[in-house]
């Protein structure tokens, strides 16, 4: 067991009212995978649950315990003080909630505002303004943001206090990763290489030694074969379904790629049932050969 807790909030849920990107304005491709299509949005759901897995995946390799204050289902909004009263109760000894901004009701796109936000709430702890320095000083390095508000108190930017700061007992600090009505930056939403954020914060807070990532199989059926030499793999049916983790379920498709489509494979995953293959995108697809066949050049 680890010798800090931290409590994870994860922003808002798959449900909740108008928190979702504007309609893309084209077609959403990462790595060269189509993640969304033209006219589709983004719900804001789906960053805040990927970068909170990320960063419960990435403190626990690092040795520091982690909770969840919000359903990672998304389909229940627990109310805010719900989730400080499951802090405290747990003696969490910081909080961090993840969210994604806007200006507007995402009807359209803007370019006024953009970049990273970091909140404390008025009147915060010194602790809580140190994690929040730290938390825009790693978020600053990692991701080419072309601004950033820094910390700020929750008070200027919102008007009010917000309650998830203001009714938790521990450190906490609201993380705005960008703005969902920038087109710029909402389509770094579904983009893993984004996700990955902030544990490096958590632990120069704590002062315990951050653990770069490794791979590692979520599946206990699953077992790595990394792929010794570069092989590829191409789409032989009309469309198949990629997904974000191998786990195929319903719930993890992200996108489809289509008849003719050529991706680079950087792992073959067996499991009981069909094999999975990892894309060097970061997303999956099955190894079946009735969808896709393999070659090398």
């Amino acid at each position: 067991m680890g010798k800090y807790l931290v409590a994870i909030d994860a922003g808002h849920g798959i449900n909740t009212a108008g928190k979702r990107s504007v309609k893309l304005s084209s077609d959403l491709y990462i790595d060269s995978v189509l993640i969304r299509k033209k006219g589709q949005t983004i719900k804001e759901y789906e960053w805040n649950k990927a970068v909170s897995e990320y960063l419960a995946a990435a403190l626990k390799r690092c040795g520091i315990n982690t909770m969840y204050t919000a359903d990672m289902t998304g389909k229940t909004d627990i109310p805010l003080n719900s989730r400080a009263n499951t802090a405290n109760k747990k003696g969490a000894d910081i909080l961090i909630s993840n969210h994604y901004n806007a200006i507007g009701s995402s009807q359209v796109w803007q370019s006024r505002v953009k970049g990273l936000l970091v909140l404390r709430t008025k009147n915060a702890s010194s602790k809580s303004i140190r994690l929040g320095k730290l938390a825009v000083k790693h978020l600053e390095k990692d991701i080419n943001y072309e601004y950033s508000y820094g910390l700020m108190r929750d008070v200027d930017m919102s008007g009010f206090t917000l309650a998830i700061l203001r009714q938790t007992n521990m450190p906490a600090i609201l993380i705005e990763y960008g703005f969902m009505d920038y087109e710029k930056e909402a389509k770094l939403m579904l983009d893993k290489k984004h996700q990955e954020k902030c544990a490096e914060a958590v632990c120069e807070y704590f002062g315990v030694t951050y653990v770069a990532k490794k791979s590692e199989v979520k599946n206990r059926d699953e077992k790595p074969q990394v792929v010794s030499k570069t092989k590829y793999i191409r789409i032989i049916a009309d469309s198949v379904n990629i997904h974000s983790s191998a786990d195929f379920n319903s719930s993890s498709v992200v996108g489809e790629v289509k008849k003719g489509d050529v991706y680079t494979i950087s792992q073959k995953i067996e499991r009981t049932g069909t094999d999975v293959y990892k894309l060097k995108s970061g997303v999956y697809i099955t190894a079946s050969t009735k969808y896709v066949e393999v070659f090398e050049r």
